[in-house]
């Protein structure tokens, strides 16, 4: 090849650019977007040529060429081509289905302090599997090299030119094999979506049932599907939830978020995203806004779902399209990461498209009364199958009969209670006032006789009031026999004052007050003989560990202090029966007029009786 001007790098020999080709090679063979490896071959096929710069082309549809990446050198000097030149140009490379070489002028303000013209060198890259200079091409590619080589270089270059360009169209093959995997992968995943969907025949069930597999087939982090039920939203299902929390912030925001969109009626992305290109009203930007803030989302989609058809009609515009649809469900796709919100949202529309009507169907039978007539279709379903019918019949059969020998054949009915062992004639000792234990006369075991002393209580405030009783007595009766004595005098005392009661007024009132003393003397009295707690018959004391239980303990009134038994009464088996089975012991006892019988086992002997 021909040396290139001092500025820029020399041409590559050929094994360097062996090593350009195997590079690229390996990164045809790499799962390498578009413009990641046609920026890469630029790059490696300037190094090589020492070229200032290059751009790929890729064919869109029609006769449309798409720029897929573009590098230039600022300093090179070169005056690029209109679009229309180069458009017009690189067609006519990709017809021709070989590579070729045009002169570029150097710009009339470069730096340099000599002009230096350029040559443009361009390849198509053909379509896999399509014949050479057949005119498919998939893309093409230009580099812009200084025009200081010869003829021979040229061929050189077109001859690298040529290799890479098959390098690349090997990356298409690549490509396309894997946008088939994809799409063959998608496929599976959206008929298992639509098998799982169409499952439950209730619409909760196929909510659940599209948010946990719309999650898998969408690569979201958590999918959420509202319904209109009647005038409001209900949140009926989020991915890895097993039921929705009615009184959450999030269903709250969720539902506000898919009244918004359904209003709006337009699929949107979010953040910094509007359906088509318009202005977002400020009721769903600020829906949108509140519930990233608080789900802390990095992305966010929503598609508005009918469940009569497909949401978007060419023939009418947006406009006539948001005023005139009513839709029946918002998906919302959430993604804590970093994710493309244009495919995103593409996919997100097209699985409410896949699963509205599915949805819709659901929805029908889920009202009433289709709801309660597949329930009974489902369990009368069994009469289409003899052996089933056979089986449900035989099953009825023993039910009855079991149900008529409940009712009409006598069988035995034990009713089975804990029960104690008790004396005949058995009495519980109370407290007869609140106090504590001052002594104590018997122990556990004891024989009594009737009216044996067995506790004596002490209560302080009753010896404090029959002392001050009794005091008050003998003050009263000190006056009245002063009283007395004054009667027996000749000579009565002045009166002191006008207020002064006569003296036998004063000896009537000390009289009845000190019957009213009398009184309350015998009734504290009276009390006081309480304390001391007597035996109501002749019999042993049963209450265990009266030492500890009583002795200087405080007790209440009523409070059951021991048990005095009766041995030679005779023993009697009580019995604590339930409450839900004393009915029928009654019964019983009311039909038969001989006692009931009983049998007992002890505690201690699980196998006899």
């Amino acid at each position: 090849m021909a040396d290139s001007d001092s500025t820029h790098a020399p041409v590559a020999s050929w094994m360097q650019l062996e090593h350009y080709v195997e590079r690229l090679h390996a990164a045809a063979r790499s799962p390498l977007g578009v413009r990641e490896f046609y920026r890469r071959l630029l790059a490696d096929a300037a190094e090589a040529l020492g070229a200032v710069g290059g751009a790929a082309w890729r064919a869109g549809s029609g006769e449309r060429l798409e720029l897929v990446c573009q590098s230039l050198d600022p300093d090179a000097g070169i005056e690029v081509p209109s679009s229309a030149e180069r458009h017009e140009l690189l067609h006519g490379v990709m017809r021709n289905g070989e590579a070729a070489i045009h002169s570029m002028p150097a710009h009339s303000s470069s730096r340099k302090s000599t002009a230096v013209d350029f040559d443009a060198l361009a390849c198509p890259v053909p379509l896999p599997g399509a014949k050479p200079a057949s005119g498919d091409a998939a893309a093409v590619f230009e580099l812009w090299i200084p025009a200081r080589a010869g003829p021979l270089a040229k061929q050189g270059w077109l001859d690298f030119a040529a290799t890479i360009a098959e390098v690349a169209s090997d990356f298409h093959a690549l490509e396309e094999l894997r946008r088939l995997r994809e799409g063959e992968a998608l496929h599976r995943q959206a008929v298992e979506l639509l098998r799982r969907v169409q499952g439950p025949r209730d619409l909760t069930g196929a909510a659940f049932e599209l948010a946990n597999e719309g999650r898998r087939v969408l690569g979201c982090d958590r999918l959420s599907v509202v319904v209109r039920r009647g005038g409001r939203w209900r949140l009926l299902s989020t991915s890895g939830a097993t039921r929705v929390q009615r009184r959450n912030d999030f269903t709250r925001r969720t539902e506000r978020l898919a009244d918004a969109v359904a209003r709006w009626g337009e699929p949107i992305a979010a953040p910094v995203d509007a359906a088509d290109g318009a202005e977002l009203p400020p009721r769903l930007a600020s829906a949108i806004e509140e519930h990233i803030d608080h789900s802390h989302a990095r992305e966010l989609a929503c598609a508005p779902v009918s469940f009569t058809g497909r949401q978007k009609e060419a023939s009418e515009d947006t406009a006539k399209r948001r005023s005139r649809k009513r839709f029946d469900a918002v998906l919302i796709a959430e993604s804590f990461e970093a994710a493309d919100k244009v495919a995103w949202r593409h996919q997100l529309v097209e699985l409410g498209e896949l699963c509205g009507p599915v949805l819709g169907r659901a929805a029908a039978l889920d009202r009433f009364p289709m709801r309660t007539m597949l329930r009974w279709s489902d369990r009368l379903s069994i009469l289409r199958q003899p052996a089933r019918l056979f089986r449900a019949l035989l099953i009825l059969g023993a039910l009855a009969a079991a149900v008529a020998a409940l009712v009409y054949v006598p069988a035995d009915f034990d009713v089975e209670a804990p029960a104690t062992l008790v004396a005949a004639v058995e009495r519980d000792v109370f407290a007869t006032a609140t106090g504590s234990v001052a002594a104590l006369r018997v122990e556990h075991g004891q024989m009594v006789k009737q009216n044996d002393v067995l506790v004596i209580l002490s209560d302080p405030e009753l010896a404090l009031k029959l002392q001050q009783v009794r005091g008050e007595i003998e003050a009263a009766r000190k006056r009245l026999d002063a009283l007395a004595v004054t009667r027996t005098e000749r000579t009565l005392r002045e009166q002191d004052g006008e207020d002064r009661l006569p003296l036998s007024a004063e000896q009537r009132q000390l009289e009845e007050r000190l019957a009213s003393l009398e009184a309350q003397r015998t009734l504290l009295e009276s009390r006081r003989d309480a304390l001391t707690i007597r035996s109501p018959l002749s019999g042993q004391v049963l209450t265990r560990n009266v030492q500890s239980l009583l002795e200087s303990r405080p007790v209440e009134r009523g409070q059951v202090l021991l048990t005095i038994a009766d041995a030679s009464s005779g023993w009697q088996l009580k019995a604590d029966v339930p409450q839900r089975q004393i009915g029928h012991v009654l019964e019983a006892q009311r039909d038969e007029p001989s006692a009931l019988a009983a049998s007992l086992r002890l505690a201690g002997d699980v196998e006899k009786t």
